[in-house]
């Protein structure tokens, strides 16, 4: 069975998206046989994502990070006795039914029920995470070129006993990371002390009836 062509324009669209291409060429033009034109090109062809991943196009990431958090003072939603205990500029890597995942941009909330991303124009909770559903945190450092990278890796519970990695970036990945960790901790020692309830009372007498 022959493969497709949408197959393989998909597969190649896919490429371009996530790893990206280069292209590279020299180009002479002529005229009866005296060249007059000299074009070098030089040119990086990937998905919005992997060109900042790769440190192109910082400017325009910048400028959209500003654009964000000049257009952001609304707070987002709050339920009954939910606090922020933690509130910066973040994003979520999002993939969903799309050839390649995105980053998708915002205010990342730390309260003292849950941990999301809000977007304001339009409004939407683009990620959202109970704290108890939170096992643990971590920070992987890559390198990409000259720049070097930090991901938050957040270790979640889901229904099924096992385990999901959501990925998190944030300007304040330290101060995140350690307000998780002793929300983590504190969750682990009440759980711990649940688990262990001394008996307290009059001691159980057993007399025997002659």
């Amino acid at each position: 069975m022959e493969p497709s062509r949408d197959g393989a324009l998909v597969d190649l669209v896919d490429r371009i998206l996530a790893k990206g291409v280069i292209l590279h060429a020299d180009l002479v033009i002529t005229v009866s046989g005296i060249p007059l034109i000299g074009v070098n090109l030089k040119a990086a062809i990937a998905g919005i994502t992997t060109m900042v991943d790769y440190g192109m196009m910082e400017a325009w990431d910048e400028k959209i990070r500003r654009y964000v958090l000049a257009d952001s003072e609304e707070e987002a939603p709050l339920s009954e006795n939910e606090k922020i205990i933690l509130k910066t500029f973040g994003s979520h890597y999002y993939r969903g039914a799309s050839l390649s995942g995105v980053w998708r941009q915002g205010y990342l909330y730390l309260t003292n029920k849950r941990l999301f991303l809000f977007r304001k124009k339009p409004a939407k909770i683009l990620f959202e995470i109970a704290l108890d559903r939170i096992k643990g945190i971590d920070i992987d450092k890559k390198k990409y070129l000259e720049e070097k990278e930090e991901t938050i890796l957040l270790l979640l519970e889901n229904g099924q006993s096992d385990s999901d990695v959501a990925l998190l970036r944030t300007e304040e990945m330290r101060a995140l990371k350690r307000r998780i960790d002793e929300i983590i901790k504190n969750k682990k020692s009440v759980d711990s002390c649940k688990s262990y309830i001394p008996f307290i009372g009059t001691p159980f007498l057993s007399a025997s009836i002659s």
